[in-house]
């Protein structure tokens, strides 16, 4: 993973977002990007990708697919290279799937973008009262048509259904794995993935109050997994699916970790700790970490209009710190460690 021939690149194409979660550490001040740091962003792969054997695309936001044709261009842009050079393409979304519409998923399909975080913090109430839309109103019921419409098509993709968790939301928790096992149980493009809602930064962080520890997180997963395999089992038959796998999905398929099961996850690296690893944000600045967007600390370079890129080495070198050292907290969250 620290190889020169791998490029990690996550890309903002806009900051703004048309969600207002009560809990989000961004300020939406930067909008879609321009013409001209896309142009750049064009040059830079057309420089670095002959060089690489893997590339991987992530877009970020605010939500990218406000800027979906700036997804699409981009995107298609690294797909034709990586054809052409025989480099492997993996690319994704970090999207709340508002706009994610079927013929949206699936040109981003073809373009090789086939990995999708979504998040959920409950079934419609419980959803609703938290991740609301700029305008006040609930987001569930679109998110959710959304996302089961991707289980019609018959393509290759992983969607990671993120499920934020608090104190007070359990039984609602409840009712949506109840749900996902009827809607989506038994296929292997769909994973879980539980998190303990904290506090990220900003005045939306500071609303989470008594977040739950990782010992709690795990317990409650447990019992959460535990009526999720119940629920899969009263469905069965699982519902048919019109996808049939020509190799395994990689992640953790839905319905098939046992609450008892557990793994003990490995140890974790952060992207932002790996020199590959680059974030590229919408007006164009080079940045290491998705959450820190505010911090100077996070601004170590810029994207040049001939396609290369003004990288600050002393304002690099305490991101990646841990590869030197090999301390476990730099090399798992360098932003919780980077010296002032």
């Amino acid at each position: 993973t620290l190889s020169n021939r791998i490029q990690q690149l996550i890309i903002l194409p806009t900051e703004r977002c048309n969600f207002r979660c009560t809990y989000c550490y961004e300020d939406f001040l930067i909008g879609k990007m321009k013409e001209t740091v896309q142009a750049s962003i064009e040059r830079f792969m057309d420089r670095r990708v002959p060089e690489l054997s893997d590339l991987s695309l992530h877009w970020f936001g605010g939500e990218p697919l406000l800027a979906k044709q700036v997804v699409l261009r981009l995107s298609a842009h690294a797909s034709r290279l990586c054809k052409e050079h025989g480099v492997s393409l993996i690319g994704g979304l970090t999207t709340n799937a508002y706009v994610l519409t079927p013929d949206l998923f699936g040109e981003l399909l073809s373009y090789d973008q086939r990995f999708f975080q979504i998040t959920f913090d409950g079934w419609q109430e419980g959803h609703d009262a938290v991740r609301k839309m700029a305008n006040g109103r609930g987001s569930f019921e679109r998110v959710w048509e959304n996302v089961a419409a991707t289980k019609r098509s018959t393509e290759e993709f992983k969607i990671q259904i993120r499920i934020h968790v608090r104190r007070d939301n359990h039984a609602n928790l409840e009712i949506l794995l109840h749900n996902i096992a009827r809607e989506l149980g038994g296929d292997p493009r769909y994973s879980l993935d539980f998190e303990h809602l904290r506090n990220l930064g900003g005045p939306g962080g500071k609303s989470v109050a008594r977040p739950l520890s990782l010992s709690e997180l795990r317990e409650v997963e447990q019992h959460l997994r535990r009526g999720y395999d119940a629920a899969l089992a009263s469905f069965a038959p699982r519902p048919s699916s019109s996808y049939r796998p020509a190799s395994p999905v990689q992640g953790t398929p839905v319905g098939e970790v046992k609450s008892n099961q557990l793994p003990e996850a490995p140890p974790y690296i952060c992207y932002a700790a790996k020199p590959n690893s680059l974030l590229i944000r919408a007006d164009g600045r080079i940045g290491k970490c998705t959450v820190a967007l505010d911090d100077d600390r996070n601004t170590i370079g810029q994207v040049n209009s001939d396609g290369t890129l003004t990288i600050k080495d002393e304002k690099l070198r305490p991101w990646v710190r841990g590869l030197s050292d090999l301390d476990a907290k730099s090399l798992s969250c360098p932003l919780a460690t980077l010296p002032s």
